[in-house]
């Protein structure tokens, strides 16, 4: 008797004289920094491509189990391939690594009783067809290549066909196993891994190799294909083979928020239905009780990649046209074809924008050059949309850049029409929801420079708060505006980087609300904004330290010599972001020329009049009460972390002087 196994075997063809592959994968470094999140993104998107009944919801279960290595022997012959991928390239670091503890797991018998795998199954879908030496069925597209796609949609997700990584990343043996039924109930099984050229049995072997009884071709009789993986309706199983299932709390937590930062939209549309190892079941019922007790936080504030809070922008949507404070705007643009605009207004929000197309998936999420006061979600719906944005997103999914879409060598200039008729659109929405009333919007080349906006999801990938920020370092021209309240910046010219409402001719241009006010003394002489160059003429003559600014002093006892604090210009810019509960202002400061000793005033604008803050810690100098002092000051850029006593968030104004004893 064949057993539970059946008679299915490894299959690796002889390698022939032609070019190796080497033991490393370009693609995984795409999917390695989030791996369950990759692998929710990469399989939900591919099941919601090839939808069955668009009435119902597809349904995806996502499960974890175990069976007995040592029933499928034939299996475990997996181990001398990966054995030869060592002997083959026996001085090679890569091979070593990877290879070892593969080895590991094999010699440590933890597979023999006990070989964890996750199950990623389909319901409502297609499933994938195949016929042999058809390239565009799915079904080979999927198991058998790499860099193919077979969705017979030209707005589909996985247009790349390199999707499959995010499977075998989380493989510790880089082994899958995929048995699929059609809509026509036709049935087909096999078992893929990828290596690396390798020799065994004294041969050399490709890369690739296959589990089945066809040697190297897939299982297209039922009664072929072991009891455990045979499928009953159509959709597709998808295994992950060698999971240690110890980290499936983990693993089940991580997929939880996977979904819901991802596909919100979907599930809220009825479009779709998951489970999670039969403890989390998430449809249209469920979802708004589940985003809240998984993401507490009423506002993103998350700097990281990948780990946005969808919250705000789940809200947006869902609660549309239901008050003042969430909006929708919906258009037919010329090349984009209907597009919707949903914006939440929030004080405390971070002006960011959520980008999604039709599979309702989330592509990227990101902050804005505008400090409106809002979150924001771009949707997109049309057919002839959708086909330009798949075109200017990357393998991963989750960026849309004119540079993506390329013809050969040649980048297609409709892709960056088409980003710039996006960015007018919200613009436009925009300026709708926020009246402008007594403030003037204004275009500031550069201002990405001092405020805190990432400009791109791998500068924020590992960036945390403490660390420096080149984001907020821009260097100063030098250059005021008329009403002297407007520091202005020169930053290179980013083509792939559109912000919102950008000036026709400068691609790098921020969006922002500037009161027009100039600065206003206390009645003791101080220059109460660091913005201003003017200089401030003394209310009496007192005792001047050479120099242009005026000087103030504490005398000794002769009258003669003291301390002489000398209000000085110092350019800078804040913001502020709440960290572990508590509001911390950053202040970036471009001094003009080094400062050995200075000491620093905060105030709070109001209305009426400016209110001092209290200090209660910074980063830098000696906090005293009011005053941040013994600062030392280099010239260019440096950067000041403080917490002000009231814990709230603050338009700021700063004085600074210059401290001398004579």
């Amino acid at each position: 008797m064949a057993g539970r196994e059946k008679n299915c075997k490894w299959y690796f063809a002889d390698q022939p004289n032609v070019q190796e592959v080497g033991p490393n994968n370009a693609m995984e470094q795409n999917f390695k920094h989030h791996p369950y999140a990759s692998l929710v993104r990469e399989s939900i998107q591919n099941s919601l491509d090839a939808v069955l009944d668009k009435s119902e919801p597809v349904r995806m279960e996502f499960s974890f189990k175990e069976m007995r290595g040592n029933e499928y022997p034939q299996f475990f012959e997996l181990k001398n391939h990966i054995q030869g991928c060592i002997d083959y390239y026996p001085n090679n670091r890569n091979a070593k690594a990877i290879y070892e503890p593969m080895l590991k797991l094999f010699d440590d018998n933890l597979y023999a009783e006990h070989l964890g795998y996750v199950r990623i199954s389909d319901f409502n879908t297609k499933g994938m067809a195949y016929k042999e030496g058809k390239t565009d069925s799915p079904f080979y597209a999927f198991v058998r290549s790499a860099g193919v796609s077979a969705k017979d949609d030209t707005t589909a997700g996985g247009s790349f066909g390199f999707g499959k990584a995010a499977y075998y990343l989380l493989s510790p043996i880089s082994t899958i196993i995929v048995s699929t039924c059609t809509d026509k109930f036709e049935k087909y099984f096999e078992g893929a891994t990828s290596l690396c050229t390798h020799l065994y049995e004294g041969c050399k072997k490709v890369a690739f190799g296959y589990y089945d009884d066809r040697n190297g071709k897939p299982i297209c009789d039922e009664t072929d294909i072991p009891a455990r993986f045979r499928r009953s309706e159509p959709g597709t199983d998808i295994n992950i083979l060698g999971f240690n299932l110890k980290y499936t709390d983990e693993a089940v937590k991580e997929m939880t928020e996977a979904v819901l930062r991802n596909f919100w939209m979907a599930i809220l549309n009825g479009k779709l239905v998951v489970d999670i190892n039969g403890t989390v079941h998430i449809d249209k019922h469920t979802i708004a009780d589940l985003m809240e007790e998984t993401f507490e936080e009423l506002d993103d504030n998350t700097r990281k990649a990948g780990y946005y809070n969808p919250r705000p922008y789940f809200d947006a949507v869902r609660l549309a046209n239901t008050s003042k404070k969430y909006l929708l705007y919906e258009t037919a643009l010329s090349l984009l074809g209907h597009v919707c605009f949903f914006v939440s207004k929030s004080k405390r929000a971070t002006d960011k924008i959520s980008y999604l197309r039709a599979n309702q998936m989330l592509i990227y999420s990101k902050r804005t050059k505008t400090n409106y006061g809002m979150y924001g979600v771009f949707f997109c719906d049309s057919d002839k949309g959708n086909e330009i944005l798949v075109n200017l997103e990357n393998p991963a999914h989750d960026e849309w850049k004119p540079n993506n879409w390329r013809e050969g060598t040649r980048v297609n200039g409709k892709g960056r029409v088409a980003m710039q008729e996006m960015d007018d659109f919200i613009n436009k929405s925009l300026n709708k929801t926020f009246a402008l009333n007594e403030k003037l919007a204004v275009n500031i080349k550069g201002l990405e420079d001092f405020l805190y906006i990432p400009t791109s999801q791998e500068e924020d990938e590992d960036m945390e708060t403490d660390n420096g920020m080149d984001s907020v370092q821009g260097k100063p021209t030098g250059k005021i505006q008329e009403d002297g309240t407007s520091y202005t910046t020169d930053i290179p010219k980013e083509d792939d980087n559109p912000g919102i409402s950008p000036r026709k001719d400068s691609s790098s241009t921020g969006h922002v609300m500037i009161n027009t006010t100039t600065p206003a003394n206390d009645g003791e002489g101080r220059l109460r904004s660091g913005n201003g160059s003017g200089e401030r003429k003394p209310n009496s003559p007192g005792i001047k330290k050479p120099g242009d600014a005026t000087a103030s002093h504490t005398p000794d006892q002769g009258g003669e010599k003291g301390i002489f604090a000398t209000p000085i210009n110092v350019p800078y810019r804040t913001f502020s972001q709440k960290e572990d509960g508590k509001i911390y202002h950053y202040v970036v400061l471009h001094p003009e020329n080094e400062v050995d000793n200075a000491r620093l005033r905060f105030f709070a604008v109001g209305e009426e009049s400016d209110e001092e803050l209290s200090v209660a810690e910074s980063s830098m100098g000696n906090v005293s009460g009011n005053i941040i002092r013994d600062l030392h000051m280099n010239k260019g850029s440096m950067r000041i972390r403080i917490r002000f006593s009231d814990s709230m968030k603050h338009s700021l104004k700063m004085t600074a002087e210059e401290l001398n004893e004579i």
